[in-house]
């Protein structure tokens, strides 16, 4: 083998290689005459593009009764629609049936746009009643696209499922906002001093009450001991003799005189 040969080899090798994986979306629903207005979408949304350069995808494909409103909106719009109608995972009715749970959460392409809030950018699939039904992981969003059949597959690259109706994300199109994050719950309100200073006036009452009720100090108690009591007279201001006090003198003077004389 010559040298010339080995680079012919390779180009042949990578060309081969992105044949068996690469696909083109719009060339394939091309062949679905009941989904060529979903079809004329994704082409006219540029959506169809950055579906080809996925390895692996499953589309969600809507047929023509059922796109609605979806023409009248704006190409950026319709773009965030679309790209929820895109999973980047493989899934074939067969893997739906293979679910150990009956509900499971689906990656779609708007989730990596880096625009999607709240759950915006997946999906839940939901076994029920032997079919499946797919909606917004979004809270409180509408989940009633029902699958109907699958359409094509290519495993493990590409799976196209019809579905009856469009998916509804709120928030997408501007119609609806996002579903905010719950409100914190509100804190207990403290009671207010006011309410409590009845409680600390009483309080402040009690002890001027007993103040009021506690009996004076007498003067005696006041007094240190050993103190002349402020009622008793001085000592030298002894009281005047009385006069029953002066008549005994008296009289004894006058028996002594006359006992001198008559002797």
């Amino acid at each position: 083998m010559s040298l010339s040969t080995v680079p012919l080899l390779c180009s042949l090798f990578i060309l081969f290689a992105s044949s068996a994986s690469a696909f083109n979306i719009t060339r394939i629903l091309g062949q679905y005459p009941d989904y060529s207005t979903f079809n004329e979408l994704l082409s006219k949304s540029g959506l169809a593009t950055d579906i080809n350069s996925r390895g692996t995808i499953t589309l969600l494909a809507i047929p023509n009764g059922a796109v609605g409103d979806l023409t009248s909106k704006s190409d950026d719009v319709l773009k965030r629609v679309l790209a929820t109608h895109v999973v980047l995972d493989y899934y074939d009715p067969m893997k739906l049936q293979k679910m150990k749970d009956k509900t499971a959460k689906m990656t779609t392409m708007y989730q990596q746009s880096g625009k999607a809030a709240y759950d915006q950018g997946f999906l839940n699939v939901t076994a029920r009643d032997g079919s499946f039904i797919f909606g917004s992981a979004v809270v409180g969003a509408q989940r009633n696209s029902k699958l109907e059949k699958s359409i094509m597959n290519q495993p493990y690259n590409v799976s196209i499922l019809g579905i009856s109706q469009p998916i509804v994300t709120p928030g997408l199109d501007g119609t609806m906002a996002p579903i905010s994050a719950p409100p914190p719950k509100a804190n207990t309100p403290k009671s207010s001093p006011v309410a409590e200073a009845p409680a600390e006036e009483e309080e402040a009452e009690a002890p001027a009450e007993e103040e009021a009720e506690a009996p004076a100090p007498s003067k005696d108690a006041d007094a240190p001991a050993g103190a002349p009591n402020a009622d008793a007279p001085p000592a030298d201001q002894a009281p005047p003799p009385s006069s029953a006090g002066k008549l005994k003198v008296s009289f004894g003077l006058f028996v002594v005189l006359a006992t001198i004389i008559l002797a």
